[in-house]
């Protein structure tokens, strides 16, 4: 999607300019390897699970009700409903706790987009707060009185520990988003005394490995009235070609490096393919579809399920492992304090602006390929009038953070990331010093 230009915030406010200077430079990826050894986010659908989720498909109520069934075990208890989306999802958990016209929402600034129009779906008014890189969501100085507070976990920092009892003494409402963790007993039961809504989203290039959906608990709803399923309405389309992608990208992470490379190749040539996130910066706010887990993303999301506690351990070892090689050894860069099961991909937070590029570039020499998929809404068109003013920790954030991979795949071990992560550190810091950066 393009970028367009606003007609600025109510009251005569200046348009929002697409992105210029130091933003556009920043915007830009590195091409992805051209034979990746690893991928920021694996398909996890096997041959295996697969024919489940085709045995599953003419029954979705039971697909439902089976995810519902399965994150109740995990969480010890609570009524769960699935949704179409981790969007929906949200929605649901903010209409749960008031959340419409009158009522103001607050959420970081470093967030993804899907989690504004939840916001504005509900017609409740988005209030943007700070981050940082040690605490996450700056709600601490935020009139958060009366309101709603979503809670992110952005660059896998646990803002439930870090606010969550803060802001309810307050007077506030939070809600908690899981949307970039691995959905297993060992982090649903950490947050089993929060009493707020949970959210969790299934979809394509979250850390489960579904195709889409998503799932919210609400705490002291009734689980008589209907769980494992919320609202009426159309499946989306593309159903059926998400699981084709999915066991395609699957079986290729395992074919010989000429075959990865044919089908980077093809990516390129693809529409829509750009180096730029640029390209994709909303020019409005998206709705937000309503209705139930639809087929074929329930049934996967009931097979993926299965394997959720052992990807959930692997992830944090490898995580962890990764972490202790390299945390005291990088001279660009430093790791963020992140909690290992919280976020999909290992968050990296360099000194000096720029540095990323040279960094994300040796990584990708490597085979390994990283992103910045961190843009601050204030930044962006449709949501700019919802902060009050400028956000200095974000705007100094977001040029300097670099995701790389972390989850289990074939080809990933805790000793070669470690590797590729010092070698390209390395990299980075020869080209500061031949820039003349101190």
């Amino acid at each position: 999607m393009g970028i367009g230009v606003s007609s600025g915030p109510p009251g005569g406010g200046p348009p929002h300019p697409a992105p210029s200077g130091g933003d556009a430079a920043d915007l830009r990826y590195v091409a992805p390897p051209e034979r990746p050894l690893v991928e920021l986010r694996p398909s996890r659908l096997t041959g295996g699970r697969a024919l489940r989720a085709l045995a599953a498909r003419p029954r979705p109520e039971r697909a439902r009700r089976l995810v519902a069934g399965r994150l109740r075990r995990m969480a010890g208890g609570g009524p769960w409903t699935t949704a179409v989306s981790g969007r929906a999802a949200l929605y649901l958990a903010l209409r749960s706790l008031g959340a419409g016209p009158g009522v103001r929402v607050v959420l970081s600034t470093f967030n993804c987009t899907a989690v504004a129009d939840a916001v504005l779906a509900t017609g409740a008014t988005p209030v943007l707060v700070d981050c940082d890189a040690a605490h996450g969501a700056g709600v601490g100085a935020a009139d958060v009185e009366g309101a709603v507070v979503v809670l992110t976990n952005a660059l896998g920092l646990d803002e439930w520990r870090a606010h969550g009892a803060d802001v309810r003494r307050r007077g506030a409402r939070p809600v908690l988003d899981l949307a970039q963790a691995v959905p297993a007993g060992a982090l649903l039961s950490r947050y089993d005394g929060a009493g707020c809504p949970l959210v969790l989203s299934f979809g394509e290039g979250k850390a489960l490995g579904g195709i889409g959906g998503g799932a919210v608990l609400v705490p002291g709803a009734d689980a008589s009235a209907g769980e494992g399923s919320w609202g009426n309405g159309p499946a989306p389309g593309g159903e059926l070609a998400a699981v084709g992608r999915e066991l395609y990208r699957s079986l290729l992470a395992r074919a010989p490096g000429g075959l990865r490379a044919a089908h980077q190749r093809r990516l390129r040539r693809a529409p829509g393919w750009s180096t730029t996130k640029a390209d994709h910066l909303p020019d409005a706010a998206q709705a937000v579809p309503r209705g139930p887990l639809a087929p074929w993303r329930a049934a996967v999301a009931a097979a993926q399920l299965e394997r959720a506690e052992a990807l959930h351990r692997a992830a944090t070892d490898l995580h962890e492992r990764v972490a202790a090689a390299v945390r005291d050894r990088l001279t660009t860069c430093r790791l963020v304090p992140s909690t290992p099961d919280l976020t999909s991909g290992i968050e990296l937070v360099f000194t000096d602006r720029g540095t990323r590029y040279a960094f994300a570039g040796a990584l990708a020499a490597r085979g390994v390929p990283a992103t910045w998929n961190y843009y601050p809404l204030h930044l962006m068109a449709p949501y700019r009038r919802y902060a009050a003013g400028p956000l200095p920790g974000a705007e100094h954030l977001w040029p300097r953070v670099l995701t790389v991979p972390k989850q289990p795949q074939p080809r990933m071990s805790a000793r070669a990331l470690g590797e590729a992560l010092l070698a390209a550190d390395a990299a980075a810091a020869r080209g500061r010093k031949r820039r003349g950066a101190p």
